[in-house]
This record gives C-alpha cells, structure tokens and sequence, in this order.
C-alpha cells in the first residue's frame, strides 16, 4: 500500500503546487496591470491638469498683451510680433480681425482692396451678405499656416458667439476650427481690443502646449495620447488636436479625462494610454512573494514525500499541518498584499508631488497652511539660487515681501486669499539678495488631512526688459513724431495758405491761415471733423465718395467747392489734396485750400449785371410795346371823335356834339396822364423831382380822393368804405404826390375788384414805434397778388400777371408812388388779406427830418 500511494500523492502535490503558483501569478500580474492602469490615469490626469494650466496661463497671457498701455494707446500687431512670436511664447501667429457692419461692407472692401470671403470645400468665395462680418485685416507671420485676407471668421460655426462675448466680458475666448474645416485643426485666443472696433487673434502653438517631460527624461506623449475637443450648447464636439492623428479613433476609455470651462468655452480634453499591449511586469516584492510561495511548495511536496513513505497513520496528522501551513500562508499573503497596497498608494502620492514639482518648466513652491515653504521644485531651487533643503521650512516672505503683513494681524490663509485666482507680479529675493521681477499664481490644495497652497512662479526678467526697450522705443518714435510734428507745424504755420492734416475726416494738424480762412479757433478744429464746413449731410457724403477713392490711388485731387466758415459765412473754396501713403489710408492725407470768392463774386456780378441787362432790355421792350399801345388808344380816340364833329356840325345836335368834346376831353385827359408818368419818372431818374412839403390832413387828402373816384366805383358797383378819425390827421407832406399816391392806389383797387365789393380805406397812427408814424391802408377783395410778386410790382416797367391778363396798364404807376413814398422818408408795401383781395400800406412819419439810425434799428 505504501509503494502504490507514494507516486499518486507526488502527482497530487505536485499538480495542486502548480495550480496555486500559476493562481498566484496571475493574480499577481492582474495586480500589476491594475498597477500600471492607476500609473497611467495618474500620469494622463497629471498631463492633462498641465495642458490646463498652459491654456490658462496663454489666455492670461493674451489679456496683458493687449492691455493699453499708461498712455491709453492700444498696441497693434507689429507692437506685439516680438512679445507672441519667440521659442518661449505658447504663440504660433496673430492676426487682427475688424468688425464690419453691412452697412459698412463697401466702405471696408474699397480701401481694402479685396472682397470679405468665407471658406467653403476649402475654397475662398465671396460672402454672402449677413448683418455683421469678422474679416481678417492682417496676419503674422504670413505663411501657410496664417488665415488668408479678408476671410470672415464669423461665417464659421462658434465663432461669431465669441467675437460677441469677447467684445461683451472683455475677457479673451477660445475658438476652434476643426481638421474637416482647415487642413490643419488650430486653437486660437480672441480678445477685443478696448474702444475699438477691432480683436486681435492669437493661434495657440499645439506643439508647445503639448511639450511635456518626466522626471526620467522621457516625453510625456510617448506614453500617452492626448486629444481635445469644444462641446457648448447642442452642436457636435470640435476635435481641435489630436496627439497621434495616424492612429484610429480610441475604443476603450481614457486613462484620464478633464472638462473645464476656459474662454467662454467647454474644453474637454482626454488622455489615452499607449502601453496597453505591452506585458505586465513583477516588481521586487511580488517576485520574493513567488519565491516564497515555490519555496514554501517546494517544503510541502519534499515534506509531502517523506509522509509518504511513513504509513497511513501519519497521512491524517499530514493532512491537519498541510491545511494549517495552507492557512498560514493565507495570512501571510494577505498580510504582503496589505503591505503592498500601503506601500504603493504612499509612493504614488509622493510620485504624483514629485512628478508636478519635477517636471514642470515654472518654478512651483508648496506651501503649508502658515506660509512655510514645504518644498520647491529644481526650476525654482535654480530661480532662487539655493538647494530645496535649504529653503524649507522658511517663511514665503523671506522670499516675497508681498506676501508678508507688516500689520502682523492676520494669518497667511488670509494674505494668500487676497491674491488667488489671479496672477500678480512680485520681487522675488534671491540667495544673493538681488531683486527679480516674477509673476506669481496662487492656488489653494485642499488635501483630505491638509491644506497646502501651490505657487508657480514664473521669471518675467525678459519680459520687462522687453516692455523697457519698447518704452524707450516708444518714447524714442514719440521724440522722432514730436520732432517731425513741430517742422511740420511749423511749415503750416509758415505757408500764406491754408493748409490741413487730416486724418479719416477728421482734423488733426491746421495752421494759422486755416484758421483766419475759416474764422474759428483751433479748440474747435482738432480733432474735430470736416462736416462742420459743409453746407450739408449731402455734400459731405458726395465730396467724400468722389474724392477719397482718388486719394487711395495716389492721385492729387482738385476741387472748388462752397463751404462755410465757423460763423456761417459762405465762402468758395479751391481745394488740393494727397494721400501720405495710398497704400495706409490710416495715414491721412494733406489739404491746401484757396480762397476765390472775390474771383467767384465777380463772376456771379458780372452774370447778375448781363441778366439785369437782358432782364432791363425785354422789359423796356415790353414797356414800349405797351406805352405804344396805351399812347395809340387816346390819340386814336380823340382824333377819331374830331373828325366825327367836324363831320356831323352841322347836321347834328347839340348833345351829339357835346357828347363827342366830353369823349375827346376825357381821352386828352387820360393820355395827358400818362404823359404825366412819363415826364415824373425822367424827372425822379435824374433827382429833379421837387416836393412841396407843409403841415396838411392827410384824412382831407383820403377823403377827396374817394370822392374823385366814387363814381368810377359806382359804375363798377363797388362800395369805397372810409375809416379814418374825425379829428384831423396832421403832418407834413406834398397834398398833390401824396393825392397822387392814394389816387393810384384806389384806382388799382377798382380795376382789379369784383363787382359788389367793397373797398376799404383806413388811416391812423402806429402804435409801439419809437417816434410818431401814420399808416394809410387800401384794402380791396380782389384775385389778390401771387407771393413771389408781392416786391417786384413796384419795379419800373414792370406788371402783375394779373394786370398782364386784361387789367390793362404801363407798369409806371406803383414804381411812381414808390419813389414819392421814399422822396418822404416813408416805406410802401403790399401783402396778401388772410380772406383774399390785396392790402397796399404806406407809412409817412409826421416830422419831415429823419430818425435817427438807432430808432430806425429798433424798428427793424
């Protein structure tokens, strides 16, 4: 029975010592690939929270770039090329972007040569029109990798959102463009520019965002994949970088994965590990535990056999110790594995410190809740100029004196939180007691057991040199522009012309002669626009669309144009102009303006003298005409009815005669007037109209010229109504002129009203002048007279149209009581009754000697 059971119980030991090793080595090697799963999410979260920081830090970068400066002025794209475009800058390119309105769309695309184009199967094409455009204005450096010009980047989905946000917060965001859209994916910055209209661009650099090392020298991308993408809203995910783009889309899950909001926009970025396929590894620990467990197998079945060749009454003592040894290395595995784990999540901790203090290119600081330095990193130990053991345990304000309270009240929790979230710019003080200029982000790490803060300090040395250097340039171009301005002032101030620097329409630079052209002062022509000394919108808007075009093709442009001074006087204006730089219409452009009113006025006298004389010549013609026609009816008449009574004396009556002397007599009469008007107006024309003045009723005069005429009136049926005062209106005038002049009014009020109407007389003093005035007033309820004729009917030789429709006439009469009126010192005028008919006034002063100029003003 002995030799029948040894060799079964050896094959029995042995198979179940196989079985428990292989047991053991895999449970093993599915510890070790736990392990390196945890190192490889430990790492992913550790690259990926860096990626976060640089993308942090290159939006805070983007702010202060853009930040004006002391002076207020906004820096462009050439101020910032040497700040974005160097090894250590997290920048590839920038580019500056205009906001355009549609309405504005024309005005853009002329001076800029080039339409507005979106990008479409990648091909630029003309935009569609939309209310607001993002065209690309500049780009730098110009390679292939830059946006083309003119191409609207608010056409792309995302973008315009930004563009507005960015304008709104004032805060720079983030905006992508995918591999589907561009050739390559590209991650740029976009931050609006203060009072203005325009954003600059900053095309973030995935090569150096993505440059990250391990403590053993190894790239951080060797190991992992590392893909980023935008998710806002609803829209699809925008995969903006992909670290091994040759590889196909990941099927398993990221090691590690981050989603935080930066630059308006939810960024989400994943880390995939590459060393899935490679085979576990053992460590030191797990391999003496194999060894043991052989070990142990080992003794069991050499222990085994020699039970074996003892008899069966051992075999149940065996099988007791064997369960027991079993148990016993049970306890002892467990006790390892437990040992193991502590080890492991200890050294992963101090791996995962260790890893962000050496691996990061900033020089980063832990310290503890009361503001000792716990440790430093090897980029801050080379920043500060000692070893790390040296500086711990010492107080941060030893080496920043910003951090330290010199009031001693509060506790370093509570300086730190003066300063977190946001970067500020801080002396650090070296080994050597020199001062460097850095700037320092502070983050408070809350532990389960503590709370630490993390500093990164970053040297700004440079940096500052480089804003020195452009302040001494700066300061330099300003001494160099200040230099050129004075020789420029002083040729303007020189020149008898006048000469303007004017820069988009408005002015910027005049001299004196400007000044004295366009009677203002300079307060209130600098900086302010040219429309001022337009007459109109119209004018300026059409001078600016034929001009300006000119000047951006180099052209000298010429113009006459009437403009007006600062005081509203009309002035015609010879106007010269060229571009600084056709190719820069920002430059401005410089004017000479010559004054030719004088030649312009005498021009305009000399075509006013030709048309008065044209004008002159027809109406004299017309006069002649008339005069012929009123001389030749009376004459025609009286020598008609002498013939007719030298004819018929003897046979006829003696009414038919006297009837034919009363015709003869009254066409002598009538043609003896208009003899009479013309001998007046020769003798007024040469001043040898004399006038008998003395002291008279003018109310007499009105009444006995009614009564002359009232039959005429009567024939017509017209009623003449008096309203004048009983008591005597008293004042000196000639009675034969002024009876002249009321009897020419009345008898222009009967030709011209219907019959059954009345016609109105009135006579009285003015009230509210400053000396004594009597007004004589006909009003009649006549057609009236037509507005633009109401001065011209007192002309000479010149009618109504309404007397040139059938009311008959020389055109003498009124002209004749114009000059009497004048010869009186009065005024004569004539308006329009608010219920029709026309209103003829004259106003006499009762003293012959003329007021003085200050009441006549006054009058006025």
């Amino acid at each position: 029975m002995i030799g029948l059971r040894r060799p079964g119980l050896v094959v029995i030991s042995t198979l179940l010592a196989a079985v428990l090793l292989l047991a053991e080595y895999s449970l093993l090697i599915n510890g070790a690939r736990q392990r390196e799963t945890e190192r490889a999410s430990l790492w992913g979260a550790y690259g990926l929270n860096t990626i976060d920081m640089r993308l942090q830090s290159a939006l805070d970068f983007a702010l202060v770039l853009t930040r004006p400066s002391s002076s207020g002025a906004v820096p462009d794209l050439l101020d910032l090329s040497s700040q974005t475009l160097h090894s250590g800058s997290p920048f590839d390119g920038a580019a500056q972007v205009q906001e355009v309105h549609a309405a504005k769309r024309g005005a853009f695309e002329t001076p800029f040569d080039r339409p507005i184009m979106v990008l479409q199967n990648h091909r630029l094409i003309p935009s569609p029109e939309k209310l607001i455009y993002y065209p690309v204005v500049e780009y730098f450096p110009d390679d292939a990798n830059g946006f083309a010009l003119g191409l609207d980047l608010g056409a792309t989905p995302g973008w315009e959102q930004a563009f507005t946000q960015a304008r709104r917060s004032g805060m720079p965001m983030l905006a992508g463009l995918s591999e589907q859209e561009l050739t390559n994916s590209r991650l740029d910055i976009i931050v609006a520019l203060p009072k203005s209209s325009r954003f600059l661009l900053f095309d973030l650099s995935k090569d150096r965002l993505l440059d990250l090392r391990m403590p053993d020298g190894d790239t951080f991308l060797h190991h992992q994949r590392v893909m980023a993408w935008i998710r806002d809203s609803n829209d699809q995910p925008v995969l903006l970088f992909d670290s091994q783009p040759t590889l196909p889309s990941p099927a398993t899950a990221p090691a590690a994965s981050v989603t935080h909001r930066l630059g308006g926009v939810n960024i989400q970025l994943s880390a995939y590990s590459l060393n899935n396929e490679a085979p576990p590894t053992l460590n030191q620990n797990e391999w003496a535990l194999l060894l043991l467990t052989v070990s142990c197998a080992l003794l069991l079945l050499a222990y085994l056999n020699q039970l074996a060749s003892r008899n069966n009454l051992f075999q149940t003592q065996l099988t007791l110790k064997n369960n027991q040894l079993e148990q016993n290395n049970n306890i002892l595995r467990q006790q390892i594995s437990e040992r193991i784990h502590s080890e492991q999540a200890r050294t992963e901790s101090e791996m995962r410190q260790r890893a962000i203090l050496q691996a990061s290119s900033d020089a980063i600081l832990l310290i503890a809740h009361d503001g000792t330095i716990k440790d430093i990193n090897p980029s801050a130990a080379r920043l500060i100029g000692q070893a790390p053991e040296s500086v711990a345990r010492l107080p941060v304000s030893a080496l920043f004196s910003e951090l330290y309270d010199n009031q001693h009240q509060r506790g370093f929790e509570a300086v730190a939180a003066n300063f977190e979230g946001m970067p500020f710019e801080a002396q650090l003080i070296r080994s050597d007691s020199s001062l460097l200029p850095v700037e320092l982000s502070l983050s408070r790490v809350i532990l389960p057991d503590d709370l630490l803060f993390l500093v990164v300090c970053r040297d700004i040395s440079i940096r500052k040199e480089h804003e020195a250097a452009l302040i001494r340039l700066k300061n330099s171009l300003a001494e160099q522009v200040e230099m050129q301005s004075r020789q420029l002032a002083a040729l303007l101030d020189a020149s008898p012309l006048a000469m303007a620097y004017i820069v988009e329409r408005s002015l910027k630079q005049v001299n004196h002669a400007f000044l004295e052209l366009f009677d203002c002062d300079e307060a209130r022509a600098i900086n302010f626009t040219t429309r001022q000394f337009f007459l109109s919108d119209e004018q300026y808007e059409r001078t600016g669309r034929m001009l300006y075009h000119l000047l951006n093709e180099g052209k000298v442009v010429t113009i006459e144009l009437q403009l007006q001074t600062g005081q509203g006087t009309l002035i015609w204006v010879r106007l010269h102009g060229k571009a600084l730089n056709p190719s820069v219409p920002g430059l401005g452009s410089i004017w000479l303006y010559q004054n030719f009113s004088s030649e312009r006025a005498a021009e305009d006298a000399l075509r006013a003298a030709k048309e008065l004389a044209e004008e002159t010549s027809r109406t004299k013609t017309e006069f002649l005409a008339n005069m012929s026609h009123e001389l030749r009816t009376p004459m025609h008449a009286i020598l008609g009815f002498a013939e007719m009574g030298k004819t018929r004396s003897e046979q006829a009556n003696q009414d038919k005669i006297q009837q034919c002397f009363e015709r003869i007599l009254s066409s002598g009469n009538r043609l003896l007037n208009l003899l009479n008007d013309l001998l007046d107006l020769s003798k007024m024309e040469v001043g040898r109209m004399e006038y008998h003045n003395q002291l008279d009723d003018m109310n007499r005069q009105i009444r006995e010229a009614c009564d002359e005429l009232s039959f005429l009136a009567e024939s017509n049926g017209i009623h003449i109504e008096i309203t004048c005062s009983e008591a005597p209106l008293m004042l000196e005038f000639d009675a034969i002129r002024i009876g002249q002049v009321i009897r020419n009014l009345l008898s222009n009020a009967i030709k011209f009203s219907t019959p059954g109407g009345t016609i109105h007389v009135k006579s009285g003093i003015l009230q509210g002048t400053a000396y004594p005035i009597a007004e004589v007033c006909v009003i009649d309820h006549g057609p009236g007279i037509p507005p633009h004729e109401l001065e011209t009917i007192f002309d000479k030789f010149i009618q109504s149209s309404t007397t040139k429709t059938g009311a008959g006439g020389t055109g003498l009469g009124l002209a004749i009581c114009r000059e009497i009126i004048h010869a009186h010192l009065g005024e004569i005028r004539a308006e329009n009754g608010p219920e029709g008919g026309a209103i003829f006034s004259f106003t006499l002063p009762l003293r012959t000697k003329r007021p003085p100029i200050e009441d006549m003003k006054h009058d006025a």
